[in-house]
C-alpha cells in the first residue's frame, strides 16, 4: 500500500511540473509572438475573431505541448 501511495505522489508531482512548464512556456511564447509581430496586437486580433491569428497561436501552444511532452520521457 505504501508503494502505491508513493507512486501516486510521484505521478502527481510530474503532472504538476508539466502543467507549470506548459503554462509558463505558453505565456512566454505568446509574449514573443506579440513582440515579433510588431504592430499587430495578437490578443486584440483574437478578440476581434481573427481566425488566422487564433490558429497561429493554437499551433504554437500545441507545438509547445509536444516539446514538453517529449522532454518528459
Amino acid at each position: 500500500m505504501h508503494l502505491v501511495l508513493t507512486d501516486y505522489v510521484l505521478i502527481l508531482g510530474w503532472v504538476l511540473a508539466l502543467v507549470v512548464a506548459l503554462a509558463g512556456g505558453a505565456a512566454i511564447l505568446a509574449w514573443l509572438l506579440n513582440l515579433f509581430t510588431g504592430e499587430i496586437n495578437v490578443w486584440k486580433e483574437i478578440r476581434k475573431k481573427n481566425t488566422a491569428m487564433a490558429i497561429v497561436l493554437g499551433a504554437i501552444i500545441i507545438t509547445l505541448g509536444l516539446i514538453v511532452g517529449l522532454m518528459s520521457k
